[in-house]
């Protein structure tokens, strides 16, 4: 169902605030799980929260129900559609919020987080494909990192806010920071009702009259349905989608690496990127910063509260630098920029932290600096581009279960680093923040060899790149100039041109170095 007719720089507006009010769940949640797990009425409703254990199961299972969305969305995605997929899964959120701030014991607020936690990741798994397959591709960036920012946002206006209610002396310190929850879910729900379905999920459905109205209304305003721009962004993605139908293999085919559009390879890129982010550290501090201020560097608990606002203040604005840098730099440069600051930035924290017990205040200023400085480093990098990445680097038959695969490695391994940030910090002390930052050396080579560039390709000329034929190895080489180049390389231009020319004329796309002759439809 879709209420008017916007188009052109409206709908597009429309469209990046409904995924990121579906974006700014996670965030938030970061934002005011860390305040509310040092609010004196949440320690007394829940007094088995002052065990570091349970401490991180009541954060870490909201990541275990993301994870089961997120499967959700893999196998039922494509059915769906993009629209319905976020339907759906803001009823299941809105269920859990409810039940969160409603709870009156242990069991009903973790079963609230679980479910909440369920919606989320389905959320999750899909603004950033629907994002990604419906702008207009030299501003697909830009516009992902919009919708990544509010995750930043709205974790900065959960920390003011948990800062706010805790001035209270009642159930309003966390019960208010929880129902608002639903904010943001009424208003996906409601911009859905204004924006079309991907032009590209259409065509794969072959709704090509529907599709060729999105791309109308997509590309510009007051477009005709006969408009060139219309017409060859129409001829391009149905050209690619006839190339997929040419060859069907099974998801075991892909597993077992025997198509040639390397459907396995991207997958582990998508879900390589979110496991570096975090693994690089983010989630060790986003759910327990005021608690490491307290426990690891003796702040008050208003101080506490103080710090995590101001550094979730500085954190939205590094953040949004990326808006600017994404596509100036590229994602390799910012990836491997992010995880050398990064690296720096919890090894001069754990120098700081093993010497605290000599100059508690000094050594104390210098980690809350260093931690400040390693938010700002992660999100102008680390925070934006692998929701990025995953969204660009599948193909389309691969992209509804690649992001939800990616986004599932995401809130896997952040329930594995939320799980155990307490114990780690109460058993091993500084050392725990040492293996984060072996973690962030490491990545800078992973990103080095094997991530190619993304940056203003067509989602189509990605398929072209890692087509068996292009001639392009898994290890990129070190004279690898168009893996590593931002600019849109001279053969994927080619590539589209030739894909154009060929559906216009009816004909078939022969295969050659520089576009896909090969793309496999994976079936079920």
């Amino acid at each position: 169902m879709v209420v008017g007719n916007l188009n052109g720089y409206a709908l597009e507006v429309v469209l990046t605030a409904a995924n990121s009010a579906g974006q700014a769940w996670y965030g938030y949640d970061q934002g005011i799980t860390s305040g509310i797990l040092i609010s004196s009425d949440f320690i007394d409703t829940f007094p088995q929260t002052k065990d570091a254990d349970i401490q991180g199961i009541t954060a870490s299972c909201f990541s275990l129900g993301n994870l089961g969305g997120c499967l959700i969305a893999a196998l039922f995605g494509d059915r769906l559609g993009r629209k319905k997929t976020l339907w759906a899964a803001a009823a299941v959120s809105a269920l859990g919020a409810i039940l969160q701030f409603a709870a009156v014991n242990f069991p009903m607020l973790i079963l609230g987080r679980v479910i909440n936690g369920f919606g989320n990741g389905m959320v999750s798994s899909t603004v950033g494909v629907y994002q990604a397959e419906s702008v207009r591709g030299e501003r697909r960036g830009k516009l992902s990192v919009i919708v990544v920012l509010h995750n930043v946002i709205f974790y900065m206006l959960g920390s003011w806010l948990t800062l706010a209610t805790s001035f209270t002396n009642n159930g309003v310190q966390w019960r208010l920071p929880m129902a608002l929850q639903l904010v943001p879910c009424i208003a996906m729900v409601s911009l859905l009702f204004f924006t079309p379905e991907s032009p590209r999920w259409l065509l794969m459905h072959d709704r090509t009259d529907e599709a060729q109205e999105a791309l109308r209304r997509y590309l510009g305003k007051d477009l005709g349905l006969d408009d060139p721009a219309v017409m060859k962004e129409l001829m391009s993605i149905s050209g690619s989608i006839e190339l997929e139908r040419q060859s069907q293999i099974s998801f075991k085919e892909v597993i077992l690496c025997r198509d040639r559009s390397g459907h396995l390879k991207r997958l582990l890129l998508g879900c390589g990127t979110q496991f570096m982010q975090q693994l690089g550290g983010i989630n060790a501090l986003n759910y327990y910063f005021p608690i490491i201020l307290e426990q690891s560097i003796g702040m008050s608990e208003l101080m506490a509260r103080i710090l995590t606002g101001c550094n979730a203040t500085s954190y939205a604005i590094s953040s949004a630098l990326c808006f600017w840098m994404i596509e100036r730099f590229g994602r390799r440069t910012l990836m491997m920029g992010g995880a050398s600051l990064q690296f720096f930035a919890y090894l001069m924290v754990a120098i700081s932290v093993a010497l605290l017990a000599t100059a508690p205040t000094q050594w104390g200023a210098v980690a809350i600096t260093f931690l400040f400085f390693y938010y700002a480093a992660f999100g102008c990098t680390w925070g934006m581009v692998p929701w990025v990445y995953q969204a660009e680097v599948n193909s389309l038959a691969m992209r509804t279960r690649g992001a939800a695969a990616a986004t599932a490695t995401n809130w896997l391994f952040g329930f594995v680093c939320t799980q155990f940030t307490p114990v780690g910090i109460r058993d091993i002390g500084y050392r725990f923040y040492i293996i984060f930052a072996c973690f962030n050396l490491l990545f800078i080579f992973v990103v080095y060899f094997l991530y190619p560039e993304t940056a203003n390709r067509t989602l189509e000329d990605l398929d072209a790149y890692f087509d068996i034929d292009s001639g392009h190895p898994t290890i990129i080489p070190i004279s690898d100039k168009i893996a590593k180049s931002t600019a849109r390389p001279l053969e994927a231009i080619e590539a589209e041109e030739a894909r154009v020319a060929n559906t216009a004329a009816g004909g078939k796309i022969d295969g050659g170095k520089g576009y896909a002759s090969h793309i496999e439809v994976v079936s079920p």
